[in-house]
């Protein structure tokens, strides 16, 4: 699988082989935005459930 790829608090692109997802925080995170030690554990709490994901299709080859 690829990395994901972060946009900040605009949300997360994984992509695979056979998935693209999208997700999204349902708040600005607060603190040190590359989470290098610095994680908000209630903040993760929080998310864990309430992250949108969506499913990008990418264009189809023909």
């Amino acid at each position: 699988m690829a990395e994901p790829a972060g946009s900040g608090p605009d949300g997360l692109l994984a992509v695979a082989p056979d998935a693209r997802l999208w997700a999204v925080p349902p708040e600005r995170p607060a603190g040190d935005p590359t989470g290098a030690g610095a994680a908000d554990t209630a903040a993760c709490e929080r998310f864990r459930t309430t992250v949108t994901v969506e499913d990008v299709h990418a264009p189809q080859p023909h």
